[in-house]
């Protein structure tokens, strides 16, 4: 259980620095003169895609943890390992299938899902050494 609680909380601020990435991304797109509704699509749709993906993963790790305190070691293993699979399809054919409409700036659509990373450093790097500990 303490698991979940740490995981929603890992999510929302890898959410609130998407935010602050994508509003970023956007500033530079408006302020290079190409800021496009395809732009604005784009980067809506990564920020989401990156979000949900975290937080799916987040999920199925908190459960594997959950598992392997239970016992369960190797059908923890087992379970991230099949989500992460899992969750890379889903994201692959989510992406085609949003490009291939050409619905959205490819570029302003992708660049979100590095903005994942950027925020976990950023939030590790901020962290208060008592958080995160037993």
């Amino acid at each position: 259980m303490y698991h979940n609680r740490a995981a929603i909380g890992q999510v929302l601020r890898v959410a609130a620095g998407e935010i602050v990435c994508v509003a970023l991304m956007l500033g530079v797109y408006a302020l290079l003169g190409r800021m496009t509704l395809p732009v604005l699509l784009g980067a809506l749709f990564g920020a989401a895609a990156s979000v949900l993906n975290f937080l799916a993963l987040s999920m199925t790790v908190s459960r594997a943890a959950d598992r392997a305190e239970a016992g369960e070691a190797e059908k923890a293993k087992l379970s991230v390992q099949g989500s992460s699979v899992v969750r890379l399809i889903v994201l692959a054919a989510a992406y085609v299938l949003v490009l291939s409409a050409k619905v959205c700036d490819p570029l302003a659509a992708i660049l979100p899902l590095l903005f994942t990373q950027v925020s976990l450093n950023v939030t590790e790097y901020f962290r208060k050494d008592g958080d995160g500990k037993k």
